[in-house]
């Protein structure tokens, strides 16, 4: 399910994916051999012309068979990371879970807006758990792992989406993710409360650049894809996004995905019936476990990490080391399973802490943050480590450094924030080079 922000190197090649052996591959092989059979006494050249046909017969069985088109974006751990350069300061306590990722996302999208970000939430996980989240001066990236990991959830990012949810839901998205066949974009959006049918009505004209007015129509506009369930979603809006990424989260929703090759077109049935291209996904089918796709992770340290953590999942995935043709930045190629990625993914995020990078641009970092009653000391105390200082508290302050503080900032400096909390608790602080001095106010006995 798609949540909306309330706040604030192409396609891999077609040997990439692979699955296991589909049943529809037997009988044709077993046609292959009686063929050869009535053969005996004809000429080589005529044998061989059979056997080629035998084989491509196979083939397209095997293809038919796939889960999808088994080709998420190979550059998408590439595009998602801005989550690892965006660096937030955030102290969470009592929000849902929904609002604390509406946060976190939002700020990722602010600060890239080449590439703009929402993110779309499993629908078997509760939005409304009650969460608490501290860091400072840590990254998005971080920021994520530490708020899902306590619920049982996962990230993974496709390009512009973030999927949040279960990682048995994650991997079954990506083992049956289709994209488009040529590289292509859409904006989409539609209203809180719109049906699942108009939802998928709204991706398909945007692809066909027609506008859509999804605000009180009614439903004879959803002629075509009225196969699909009845649902009714939250407000969307989608920018720069792959219209077939989306139309297959929205299938996935309802354990269905599309076949290999199916164009996007073919997602409308004449008689409202499940179109050809669409199928159901059972309980007993789990090729989409062992699909295998290949992804390009960014590689700045780590990369024995990731190889182990990938290893530990798939001790049959594949591995390259390279550079990004543009950037000349490292990269490592990953040629794996769904559960493969998401190991790869975690230990990569993991790898790229962003206030190291901030500090070697030579510049001073600013970071919104949200938080309310939360003790000063804690605070402060995070401010100070994320600058790499210590903090010396002296001991006639101590008391009154554990007043509970409430504050909503955009844009400032850890001195900064940090002064303000202060003045908060009525505390003075000094910002020196190695150590956060906390004291009382001059004239002030703490009595």
């Amino acid at each position: 399910m798609l949540s909306q922000p309330l706040f604030l190197d192409g396609f891999p090649h077609a040997g990439a994916c692979r699955t296991r052996q589909n049943t529809a591959l037997r009988p044709t092989a077993d046609r292959s051999v009686q063929t050869t059979n009535r053969l005996n006494g004809q000429s080589r050249e005529d044998w061989g012309r059979h056997f080629v046909v035998a084989v491509l017969g196979a083939t397209f069985s095997i293809c038919w068979g796939l889960p999808a088109f088994c080709q998420p974006p190979a550059d998408s751990p590439v595009q998602a990371s801005a989550f690892t350069r965006t660096v937030i300061t955030v102290s969470l306590d009592g929000q849902t879970a929904e609002e604390a990722i509406n946060q976190i996302v939002s700020q990722v999208s602010s600060g890239s807006p080449d590439r703009p970000w929402t993110w779309w939430r499993d629908g078997g996980v509760d939005p409304n758990k009650i969460v608490s989240l501290n860091l400072a001066g840590g990254s998005a990236a971080q920021a994520m792992t530490q708020l899902t990991r306590p619920l049982g959830w996962e990230a993974f990012p496709i390009p512009g989406i973030l999927l949040v949810g279960r990682p048995e839901w994650i991997d079954q998205t990506l083992g049956t993710l289709v994209s488009s066949a040529k590289q292509e974009s859409i904006d989409v959006q539609w209203p809180r409360g719109t049906s699942s049918t108009m939802a998928l009505n709204a991706v398909l004209a945007s692809a066909e650049n027609r506008r859509l007015n999804l605000q009180g129509v009614s439903s004879d506009e959803a002629v075509g894809v009225r196969w699909l369930p009845h649902d009714v979603w939250p407000e969307a809006k989608l920018r720069k996004v792959d219209p077939w990424h989306v139309a297959s989260m929205a299938l996935s929703e309802f354990q269905m995905a599309a076949r290999r090759g199916t164009p996007l077109a073919r997602l409308r049935s004449r008689d409202d019936s499940l179109p050809d291209g669409v199928r159901v996904i059972e309980p007993s089918d789990t090729d989409w476990k062992d699909v295998k796709f290949l992804m390009t992770y960014p590689m700045e340290d780590g990369e024995d990490e990731v190889r182990r953590a990938v290893q530990a999942v798939d001790a049959a995935a594949s591995f390259r080391s390279g550079r990004d043709q543009k950037t000349r930045t490292k990269t490592l190629r990953v040629h794996t399973n769904p559960a493969g990625h998401r190991a790869a993914l975690a230990a990569q995020w993991n790898a790229a802490p962003a206030p190291a990078q901030i500090a070697a641009s030579g510049r001073e970092a600013t970071y919104d943050l949200k938080l309310l009653n939360k003790p000063a000391n804690e605070v402060l105390s995070q401010f100070a480590g994320a600058a790499g200082k210590k903090l010396a508290i002296d001991d006639n302050a101590k008391l009154r450094s554990q007043a509970l503080v409430s504050l909503d900032a955009t844009k400032q400096t850890l001195s900064q924030l940090a002064q303000t909390i202060a003045a908060q608790a009525n505390l003075k602080v000094d910002w020196g080079e190695q150590v956060v001095r906390v004291s009382l106010p001059v004239d002030d006995s703490g009595e």
